[in-house]
């Protein structure tokens, strides 16, 4: 599946392993290009009260993909503004709002 093809499904729930070891299930909020990376937008679709999660997205072939953490400072601050960016001008109000 490539990054577009994954952008525009309209919904999907993957699982994401904490350092903890524990797994959580997110939902995919966006799929978002920031300096020819992709990051991902992910939320825990348990609880109502959760943060919003950034991650690189990393395809890998034309069906898989990879989350890695951003470890950077500079570049998790890039791709939170232009997330934020999207969610203030209202593009992804119509995700949000699904689920």
């Amino acid at each position: 599946m490539t990054a577009e093809e994954f952008k525009n499904l309209p919904y999907m729930v993957i699982p994401i392993e904490l350092e903890e070891g524990k797994v959580v299930h997110c939902e995919v909020l966006s799929i978002f290009p920031v300096d020819g990376k992709q990051y991902i937008a992910l939320i825990d679709k348990d609880n109502e009260d959760s943060e919003i999660w950034l991650y690189r997205f990393v395809p890998v072939g034309a069906e898989d993909f990879n989350i890695e953490d951003i470890e950077s400072d500079k570049e998790f601050e890039k791709a939170e503004d232009y997330f934020n960016q999207m969610v203030e001008s209202a593009e992804i109000d119509t995700i949000i709002d699904e689920k």
